[in-house]
C-alpha cells in the first residue's frame, strides 16, 4: 500500500510540473510582451497568472478569462458566469489589467525595470494582493525557482 502512495503522489509531483511547464509555455511570449511595455519581469507576471488562475484551470480563469484573480465587474450578461471576479474579453486582457494595476502601485516607479523578482512578489503581495501575503509570496517565489532561468 506504501509503495502505491509513493507511485501516485510521484505522478501527481509529474502531473504538476508538466501543467506549470504548459502554462509557461503556453504565455511566454505574451509575458515577454508585457515585460517590454511595463518593465515587470515575464517570470513573475506568469508566475502570479499561474497561482492565480490554477495554471489556466480554474474555473476564473476559464470563464472569464482572469488568470490573476482580479475583483471586478464580471459581465454576467457576457461571460455567464455569476462572480465576484472581473470578466476579460481575452486572456491577454487579464495579463494587460494585472500589469495595469501593479503599475498604479506606489512602489512601481522604483521597482519598474528591476530583475529582482522576489521583492517584485513581495512588493505585490505588501499592497494587500493576497489574503496571506507571506504564504502567497512563497507559493509564488517558488514557482518562479522551478520555472525561471536566473
Amino acid at each position: 500500500m506504501k509503495i502505491i502512495k509513493t507511485l501516485v503522489f510521484i505522478c501527481f509531483c509529474l502531473m504538476l510540473h508538466a501543467q506549470n511547464k504548459n502554462y509557461f509555455n503556453e504565455y511566454k511570449d505574451l509575458a515577454k510582451q508585457m515585460e517590454e511595455q511595463y518593465k515587470i519581469p515575464s517570470c513573475v507576471i506568469l508566475a502570479v497568472g499561474y497561482i492565480e488562475s490554477g495554471g489556466g484551470t480554474s474555473k476564473v480563469g476559464q470563464k472569464l478569462n482572469n488568470h490573476f484573480g482580479i475583483v471586478g465587474s464580471c459581465q454576467a450578461s457576457i461571460s455567464g458566469y455569476k462572480s465576484r471576479y472581473k470578466y476579460y474579453p481575452t486572456v491577454k486582457d487579464s495579463f494587460i489589467g494585472f500589469c495595469e494595476l501593479v503599475s498604479s502601485k506606489k512602489f512601481y516607479n522604483g521597482m519598474k525595470g528591476s530583475d529582482d523578482k522576489s521583492k517584485w512578489v513581495k512588493s505585490i503581495a505588501a499592497t494587500g494582493y493576497a489574503a496571506d501575503a507571506n504564504k502567497w509570496s512563497n507559493a509564488v517565489i517558488g514557482i518562479i525557482n522551478k520555472n525561471c532561468k536566473n
